[in-house]
């Protein structure tokens, strides 16, 4: 955006702040909003390029599936076997395993090895049984 239309955008703004304000709709005068969101913005290039931001939508990304959300509340109650999850949820092993391997990628659940059987488990480094109930709560009320 060039200066001239990022500094009518400003004034556009700061009048519907000053609306807004007037309406009692939000406590802070227009010109302190606007002091605050100037500084907001000049963090906002440096975020962009943060990969944890990527991270955090890779994490999104895997928990926007109705199989992986299943799989990430049985692990709640505990470590599973990827043949359990096969059969509570009624998947084949291939579609398991892909499920298993986008939650460990984004390291939501920590998936074990032994022998021939594929163990996992959540992350509770990462990510609590707390969090996901809670989530879950929010959610399902």
């Amino acid at each position: 955006m060039t200066d001239s239309k990022h500094e009518q955008s400003k004034k556009e703004l700061e009048q519907k702040l000053s609306q807004l304000h007037d309406q009692g709709v939000v406590k802070e005068i227009a010109e302190k909003r606007i002091i605050d969101l100037e500084i907001i913005e000049q963090s906002i290039p440096d975020m962009r390029k943060d990969e944890s931001i990527n991270k955090m939508l890779k994490l999104f990304k895997a928990l926007a599936n109705k199989n992986r959300l299943m799989i990430l509340w049985l692990l709640m109650k505990g470590v599973r076997c990827a043949c359990e999850i096969e059969h509570l949820l009624k998947l084949s092993q291939s579609t398991v395993s892909h499920h298993i391997n986008s939650l460990v990628e984004v390291g939501a659940i920590d998936a074990v090895k032994s022998g021939k059987w594929n163990l996992v488990e959540l992350n509770e480094k990462a990510f609590t049984k707390e969090f996901f109930l809670s989530l879950l709560d929010t959610v399902i009320e």
